[in-house]
């Protein structure tokens, strides 16, 4: 579990979720006042101008009422504004002294009033209403917010559920696999070199396997000593010949320097060159000829492996070393393979310094290109 490519792909899913977390924040924060501050001042000059209205005789009232006497009339305002209310008690948002005018809130608007001489005041009802903006925003976007968040743990929790479910498998299928195949290789002989090259291959992807649940910083470092590349290429190839041999392609021919040396761990180039021969020996070598070519390239010993396949698209191309890819077309042949051979590949390559990419090999076909750092002692 402990995997970089899983804790960035955590971090990925989560960056979403806390730059909306900051969106709304700075939403409550700084938004919202401005809202709640331009619906009290739209209120407020909405009754303003129901006031002007109001006291220019432009509207009717719905009431008049008179110091120390209480409503006209009776009815239904006098309960709200009776006699004996003084102008200290009219609403504490009016403007008693100064402007003279005022409202107050009621369930079906706002009651406008104005006091027009000393001892009368007019009021009038209006469906002008400040809408609480402040309680709704504040109330819903943190609900948002916290369900947002909510999901998203959940997402990173199944993730890493699913992540640790798939290494508990591949490290039970290692295990078990791994036991039989060296009893295997006990029973077999030195007589039988087909069935001897078909125990290593099986072994080899264990390897695979087991190299690939170890990244993330349990895999052992690399023992770098100086070997020639040419020699690690014989070593994986061997596995493969009678294969290859088989093939309308024939054997994988070599060209360049054959006595170019690297500077790494011979055991883990061995493991790349074993996974890029068996990944050409099953999608490229029955089209076209493979050819491996070594070369000196400025502080670096170099392999590539030139095929004649059905090559790949450039999106295929960005995703061949991510782990469990596999491109459409490789999947509909029905051919075996877990889709960590390349991955494993490449964090080996770059875990000794170098790396390891591909291109396209013209119209038709890939190139795999293996660079190593090179030794510098070679005469």
């Amino acid at each position: 579990m402990n995997d970089g490519r899983l804790v960035r792909h955590c971090v990925l899913l989560m960056l979403p979720t806390a730059a909306l977390m900051l969106l709304g924040a700075y939403f409550l924060v700084r938004v919202v006042p401005n809202i709640v501050a331009n619906e009290r001042a739209g209120a407020r000059s909405a009754s303003k101008e129901a006031v002007e209205q109001l006291k220019d005789g432009m509207i009717e009232p719905d009431f008049r009422w008179i110091y120390e006497k209480g409503v006209e009339g009776g009815g239904a305002f006098a309960e709200m504004f009776p006699a004996e209310t003084t102008w200290k008690e009219w609403d504490a948002k009016g403007q008693v002294g100064k402007a003279q005018w005022g409202w107050r809130e009621t369930p079906g608007g706002r009651i406008v009033w104005v006091r027009i001489d000393k001892s009368t005041v007019l009021g009038k009802a209006t469906g002008i209403s400040e809408t609480d903006y402040a309680f709704w925003l504040w109330t819903v976007c943190p609900a948002l917010m916290a369900a947002l968040l909510c999901a998203t743990v959940f997402a990173v929790r199944r993730l890493l559920e699913y992540a640790k479910l798939r290494d508990d498998f591949l490290a039970a299928a290692a295990h078990d696999l791994c036991t039989p195949l060296v009893g295997m290789r006990y029973m077999i002989g030195r007589d039988d070199a087909e069935a001897a090259n078909l125990n290593e291959r099986m072994l080899r992807i264990v390897d695979n396997i087991s190299d690939f649940l170890s990244h993330g910083g349990r895999r052992k470092s690399p023992r770098p000593e100086p070997f020639r590349l040419r020699d690690a290429f014989d070593a994986a190839y061997r596995i493969f010949a009678a294969d290859y041999a088989e093939e309308t392609s024939g054997p994988v021919k070599t060209a360049g320097d054959m006595d170019v040396c690297a500077y790494a761990d011979e055991e883990l180039t061995t493991q790349i060159l074993w996974n890029l021969l068996g990944n050409d020996l099953k999608y490229a070598a029955p089209f076209g000829p493979v050819c491996a070519r070594f070369a000196n390239d400025g502080g670096f010993a170099v392999m590539q492996l030139v095929d004649e396949g059905g090559g790949m698209t450039d999106a295929e191309m960005k995703k061949a070393f991510d782990r469990y890819w596999r491109a459409k077309t490789v999947l509909k042949t029905g051919k075996g393979g877990f889709g960590i051979g390349l991955c494993t590949s490449r964090e080996c390559a770059r875990s000794m310094g170098g790396d390891l990419s591909v291109e396209a090999n013209g119209t038709k076909g890939c190139v795999f290109t293996l660079k190593l750092p090179a030794y510098a002692g070679r005469s």
